[in-house]
């Protein structure tokens, strides 16, 4: 028998309230519970946890380890590694006939459900196959109305829908600390490409609002969180930039100014991380004649008391891309379907029974037909009016059938984030789940709600919460990607005006607007 058998809890224990054991098979014949998980529900003590998943049988990544230990020890934080079983009856025939975890994970084991705040458990008690394909599938009501952790080595997260504002919760899964060990058919192959060296954090706050994001390891067990990197030698680097920072989706004319102040003020996102790239999505929400509400006579009723125009909307956005250029940054504005309405209403508007934007409509379809006649057919005529409202220094605006590749490896293969999410392969609708086919990770936007779908990271919103166009339970959140210089990713997700728990509340910033639009013929040239 090998030292790792010989380990006194290396295997899973059975729990039952009752049970009656054939004394010859040392087995139980018959067992059960009367509470379900959530009744038997321990609580943890603490204030930082890291929650990562072993596999039986199978070495632990000892870099990995060695990390997180440096890693814990900084932060004064727990390590928490929950067991998962994977082709047990191979193992049980095997020589020594046992299963077994590695022993230098011993003293980091914990198992059954488990609260660290009453809004987030870690589901210690799930023992779900590393094969499964969405191992998140089922679990929307499992946490009894709390966000909810599912240990499993495939990295997903999923918003989940509830009443009031900011009151969506989240499920996610942490990713694993022992080495790749699958079955050589189908099934385990794909595990096997999608098994994550990883782990989530966990960290509260002294309010007891919590806050989570993904530690991402590389395959020498390296991970960065934030401004830190952590070594597979346990060593620590400090002060290092990170790769991007892909904002929720912004909608100027809704946007939230508390997330503002999150995102730019003093020890904000920005600041404090420094990206070589900053991605930007819908940052117009064209409320002045926004197609959610184009029909709606009373809407453009409450627009015209309001005083809220199209171009009104322009100059507000070309402000605020102005307030958020940084000279090391460069900002990359992904074209989106807020974006796009501007060009929709140059189409389909008709501009003599709307008297409030029929002179910037004319001013806008004459620069559209000039562009047309120098022979440019599909001319970005939001970006020209942008920048006839801002001298832009460090933005680009992308296209939609263009491509951008950050955080590029040794074969060249990276994160593509020239991609909203409002359309898909084909021509179809965008989704999530659409662009597996395409084989590239992916950053995106447009739905509002955070999420990780097989290497796709879905940003939340920095506009508010409430849009009026949304209606009902919602699983809208203030999320935002981050993006390391390794291809590494984690979503953070802002809550009481903080983006972590050791962050100060941000006070609400306001974008200092342009000055307002000149009459006369020459107004868009202003």
């Amino acid at each position: 028998m090998t030292a790792r058998n010989k380990v006194e809890g290396s295997t899973k224990p059975k729990r039952s309230i009752s049970s009656e054991f054939n004394e010859e098979a040392q087995k139980p014949t018959s067992a059960g519970h009367i509470l379900p998980a959530n009744g038997r529900r321990t609580k943890l003590k603490g204030k930082r946890f890291v929650i990562t998943a072993a596999q039986n049988n199978t070495d632990v990544h000892p870099g990995f380890l060695k990390a997180l230990e440096a890693y814990c020890k900084d932060k004064d934080a727990q390590l928490l590694v929950s067991r998962f079983t994977y082709n047990k009856n191979a193992y049980e025939k095997g020589d020594d006939g046992e299963v077994w975890y590695d022993p230098k994970l011993v003293k980091y084991f914990f198992e059954g459900s488990t609260e660290i705040t009453p809004k987030i458990v870690i589901g210690g008690e799930l023992d779900i196959s590393p094969t499964a394909v969405n191992p998140l599938s089922g679990f929307d009501n499992y946490f009894q109305g709390a966000s909810g952790i599912v240990p499993h080595p495939k990295v997903a997260l999923k918003s989940l829908p509830g009443l009031g504002e900011d009151n969506a919760r989240f499920l996610y899964t942490t990713g694993a600390i022992t080495q790749r060990n699958y079955v050589q058919k189908k099934a385990g192959q794909k595990a096997e490409f999608h098994h994550n060296f990883g782990a989530l954090l966990v960290e509260v706050d002294d309010n007891g609002t919590f806050f989570v994001r993904q530690l991402a390891a590389d395959n020498s067990g390296a991970f960065q969180d934030l401004t830190d990197k952590y070594k597979p030698d346990g060593k620590i680097e400090r002060n290092q930039r990170v790769e991007a920072i892909n904002l929720g989706d912004i909608h100027a004319e809704k946007l939230d100014p508390v997330q503002q102040g999150v995102a730019f003020g003093k020890g904000g996102i920005m600041e404090t991380l420094n990206p070589k790239y900053l991605l930007i999505h819908d940052v117009i929400d064209f409320m002045a004649r926004n197609h959610h509400n184009m029909k709606d006579p009373f809407f453009w009723a409450d627009q015209h008391v309001k005083g809220n125009t199209v171009e009104g909307g322009m100059r507000l956005v070309a402000a605020w891309l102005k307030a958020a250029e940084r000279p090391e940054t460069k900002n990359l504005i992904v074209e989106s379907n807020h974006d796009e309405a501007f060009v929709r209403w140059l189409r389909e508007a008709d501009a003599r029974f709307d008297p409030a934007n029929a002179r910037f409509w004319h001013e806008a379809s004459a620069e559209m037909l000039r562009e047309i006649e120098k022979g440019n057919s599909d001319p970005n005529i939001f970006e020209t009016f942008i920048r006839k409202f801002a001298d832009l220094k460090t933005t680009e605006f992308m296209r939609e059938s263009q491509s951008m590749v950050i955080a590029k490896d040794d074969t060249g293969r990276g994160i593509e984030v020239a991609l909203h999410g409002h359309t898909g392969p084909n021509g179809s609708r965008g989704s999530p789940g659409g662009y597996r086919a395409m084989d590239t990770k992916a950053n995106t936007g447009h739905t509002h709600s955070a999420g990780i779908t097989d290497g796709v990271y879905t940003a939340g919103v920095m506009g508010k919460l409430d849009m009026g166009y949304n209606k009902g339970p919602s699983s809208w959140s203030h999320s935002h990607i981050v993006t390391y210089p390794n291809g590494k990713r984690a979503i953070i997700t802002v809550k009481d005006g903080k983006w972590h728990a050791d962050d100060k509340k941000h006070k609400p910033m306001e974008i200092k607007l342009a000055p307002p639009a000149k009459k006369g013929p020459k107004a868009a040239a202003a």
